[in-house]
């Protein structure tokens, strides 16, 4: 079993990369829980959203899955929040 990673701060209105805040290779399926206490939005993106993406919201305590073979995967809090991000 491996160790948890530390958690991933997701400042207020800042796109985060979860790949490169990981160090896990992107593609990979992630399992993640908004630790925090603010509402965050995830987008699957090889760079940086701007403008016309869907997103999968996630509310305070609340778990998310994304699928493997993803190009990118991004999270962003209007008011900013925490998340703990493992490999699924």
């Amino acid at each position: 079993m491996s160790t948890s990673l530390p958690p991933v701060q997701t400042p207020r209105n800042v796109w985060v990369d979860l790949y490169a805040e990981t160090g896990i290779t992107a593609g990979t399926a992630l399992i993640i829980q908004n630790i925090g206490k603010g509402e965050v939005v995830f987008t699957e993106s090889a760079t940086k959203p701007v403008s016309g993406y869907g997103y999968n919201p996630l509310p305070s305590r609340s778990f998310f899955t994304n699928s493997s073979g993803n190009v990118g995967a991004w999270a962003y809090s209007s008011f900013g929040s925490k998340l703990q991000v493992e490999e699924a």
